[in-house]
């Protein structure tokens, strides 16, 4: 045992020196935005949606490289991120930072992670675009309302956080909810696939193409 605890500790410090190292050798750069309740990502892979206390685009890249360019606007109250493909940006991390005013999430072509929800109701199209829902877990209280509408092969997979109410219509879809939800509600259609944790209330509906697994533990 006190043998264990010893590798246990050596590997933690060689981890955490390596994370310093590995921090040391990268840039960020912040720019700052205004509030925006509508977000539009299209032809754009592995960027991560966190809910903060104020709006802002985090850029991580390594020092020695050149900051890569990313395509954003905001008109009126959305913002809209283009193009930005992260495989031909190695070792860049581009974060959205987004206050509570976000009300609507627009995919198109593209793979977003969400790694902190809020507390308002939230809708998310997906268009041929996959998604990671990952509440945070210092965020004990459920989230409220929530709904995913997907089409063209999208697909939606989650962590095991709490939410209270979830609406989702899937057309040739996939969607994997680890969540704990009171009620889910919706509509499956065109060979699509829904998997999810046995709620309180329970009402969808499926085509005879679709496949639904409820599942308890």
């Amino acid at each position: 045992m006190a043998l264990l605890v010893l590798i246990t500790m050596v590997d933690m410090r060689i981890n955490s020196r390596r994370n310093d190292e590995v921090q040391k050798d990268f840039k960020m750069n912040k720019k700052v935005l205004r509030t925006f309740k509508v977000l539009c990502i299209n032809e754009s892979m592995n960027t991560t949606l966190i809910r903060s206390d104020s709006s802002y685009l985090e850029v991580t890249f390594l020092k020695d490289s050149i900051e890569p360019k990313v395509n954003y606007t905001i008109k009126d109250d959305t913002l809209m991120l283009n193009d930005f493909e992260k495989k031909s940006h190695h070792n860049v991390s581009v974060k959205i930072h987004a206050t509570d005013s976000l009300k609507s999430i627009q995919l198109k072509n593209s793979d977003i992670s969400i790694e902190r929800l809020g507390r308002s109701a939230l809708t998310i199209a997906l268009d041929h675009s996959s998604l990671w829902l990952n509440q945070d877990t210092l965020v004990k209280s459920p989230f409220q309302n929530l709904e995913i509408v997907e089409k063209n092969h999208s697909k939606v997979n989650s962590s095991d956080f709490k939410i209270d109410s979830v609406k989702i219509d899937l057309n040739h879809s996939k969607a994997n909810l680890e969540f704990i939800v009171k009620k889910i509600s919706g509509n499956l259609s065109d060979s699509s696939y829904l998997s999810v944790r046995h709620p309180e209330e329970i009402s969808l509906k499926k085509d005879a193409t679709s496949k639904i697994n409820v599942y308890d533990y």
